[in-house]
């Protein structure tokens, strides 16, 4: 029996995604929509084209990892009728800056500027 490929078209990814020849037409990252080509056609293909490259089917396989592409999910729609009702995140505290020299509070872009207004001391890390 002749071995199957799966061809990989390496002038781009997804993420760190390989991208493979699709059994539709064009491009995917799920695997169970990649062609797969007996090995003188995917050797043919490569020939064309030296940025699609043949990969064992079998190779490939042992790599693949579960995964959940954020795309296809939806928060409300996954917990509606679930009775959990998520947290509201508390909004984190504002930075407080104090001038090392004359201990006047500074806001953000003083303190980052590097120069406290009031005495000229220099208080970034």
């Amino acid at each position: 029996m002749n071995q199957l490929f799966y061809l990989q078209d390496s002038r781009s990814y997804v993420g760190n995604d390989v991208l493979w020849w699709s059994k539709e037409g064009g491009y995917t990252t799920d695997l169970s929509k990649a062609a797969t080509f007996v090995q003188e056609e995917a050797m043919r293909m490569h020939v064309f084209r030296g940025t699609d490259i043949p990969w064992p089917v079998p190779y490939i396989l042992m790599k693949v990892r579960p995964a959940v592409d954020m795309q296809y999910i939806n928060r409300e729609d996954a917990l509606a009728g679930t009775g959990i009702n998520l947290i509201k995140e508390p909004k984190p505290s504002p930075e407080v800056h104090r001038c090392q020299g004359c201990m006047r509070f500074l806001s953000n872009a003083q303190f980052w500027s590097g120069c406290c207004p009031n005495c000229g001391m220099d208080n970034r890390p």
